[in-house]
């Protein structure tokens, strides 16, 4: 998804509406950060399939913005 298609996608939603995120055993605020990604990094089942750069022997990556809980 891209910045464009998620700014499309929220125009269905009143203005105003709190924008929360799974939490374990609830749900948690958002917060919105940018990093370096490597895309089809990993092939195991149980993790995403894209990484951060700095957990990866590369050092090229992607910018994108990461949509993550507030701590």
């Amino acid at each position: 998804m891209t910045v464009n298609e998620l700014i499309e996608a929220l125009k269905h939603y009143p203005g105003d509406m709190r924008v929360l995120i799974p939490g374990y055993g609830g749900y948690n605020d958002v917060k919105l950060k940018t990093e370096e990604i490597v895309f089809n990094f990993s092939k195991a089942w149980y993790y995403g399939p894209h990484e951060c750069v700095r957990f990866t022997d590369g050092d090229i990556g992607t910018k994108c913005l990461i949509v993550t809980r507030e701590k």
